[in-house]
């Protein structure tokens, strides 16, 4: 056997291993173990890092919450059928249980308070606005373009970029400024960009293909907007199928999309689109939504977040950006 092989067994076993528990979905549940002590759910996500002894068998089952149900397994219970997945601990793992609720519908929440969602809000602004506002996002990408194109953001804009992207991305104005000046670096120009405006949020909505000198990248990207036009979510896919989460025949997303997350945030619907984290109406969202709650814990701590999700999901970064991954053709 490898000599260095052997040592790094002897350190695992020496220090022991982690398991990063993970809730996905629009539903909400619990993940527990039967032969370890932990109870990770939507409402406390500080008990999701689990130390176990290397060698140890972790069986994790998952139960899912009011109104919800459990879906699927993920990471390293990819899979299994069923709600209870046990593991050889060999080293760190990662798992996420995926909850949904059936039938979702989403509705506007609260109009007319602090915790209203998005789709309480009406356009104030023109389609050409919209448009204009979501174009000049990408802009800021440009590298031909100058770094004093800057769109409308709210001073505590939110980026979300789902799967095999790293979730938080960017929050607040001054973070997004600095790092699409930074992304200027990457020789970067669109080989498409179409962006549509709508009458109900997200009102801004882009299909995109970056050319990174020759290596094509499509994305749907999305941006809910406040009464004074300036952009508060920007919520962003992968455009290729089985990443997309719209059907086929629904370019623009006008159907239902429960994978949608900035309608279900509470706050972005009040006339500033202002969340605040620990509002009761964000702390009851994210006791039934998986996703709320995932958004809530990286909000509050930004780049430690960001910094493990990059370290995490090095090797399938690029799979969002690789045409050939899946057959992406450009028209």
């Amino acid at each position: 056997m490898n000599i260095r092989l052997i040592i790094a067994i002897g350190l695992l076993a020496l220090a022991g291993c982690k398991a990063n528990l993970q809730l996905e979905g629009n539903g909400a549940g619990s993940l527990t173990g039967i032969n370890h002590d932990f109870n990770c759910s939507n409402t406390s996500l500080e008990n999701c890092q689990v130390d176990i002894a290397f060698g140890d068998t972790l069986t994790i089952v998952a139960q899912a919450g009011p109104n919800s149900e459990f879906v699927a397994w993920k990471g390293d219970c990819e899979g299994t059928e069923g709600p209870e997945c046990s593991i050889n601990v060999i080293g760190n793992h990662k798992v996420m249980a995926v909850f949904e609720r059936p039938n979702f519908e989403e509705a506007p929440i609260d109009c007319g308070t602090d915790d209203a969602n998005s789709l309480c809000l009406e356009p104030t602004q023109t389609p050409e606005y919209y448009i204009d506002q979501s174009i000049k996002y990408f802009l800021t990408m440009e590298s031909s373009v100058s770094p004093l194109v800057i769109p409308r953001y709210s001073s505590k804009v939110v980026r979300w970029e789902w799967p095999p992207w790293l979730l938080l991305t960017g929050y607040e104005r001054f973070n997004l400024i600095w790092t699409d000046i930074v992304l200027k670096l990457n020789p970067t120009a669109y080989a498409v960009l179409n962006c549509q405006a709508f009458d109900v949020q997200p009102f801004g909505r882009c299909h995109v293909v970056f050319d990174y000198s020759g290596e094509l990248c499509p994305i749907y990207e999305e941006f809910t907007f406040n009464d004074q036009g300036e952009i508060t979510f920007i919520e962003a896919w992968t455009d290729m199928p089985g990443w997309i989460p719209m059907e086929p025949e629904d370019y623009w997303a006008e159907g239902n999309i429960t994978k949608r997350l900035s309608t279900r945030v509470p706050g972005l619907g009040n006339e500033t689109g202002l969340v605040d984290w620990d509002s009761e109406g964000m702390q009851a969202a994210a006791a039934k939504d998986a996703d709320v709650a995932e958004l809530v814990k990286r909000a509050n701590d930004p780049y430690r977040t960001w910094f493990q999700q990059l370290l995490e999901h090095t090797q399938e970064l690029a799979e969002g950006c690789d045409p050939d991954h899946i057959g992406f053709e450009l028209d």
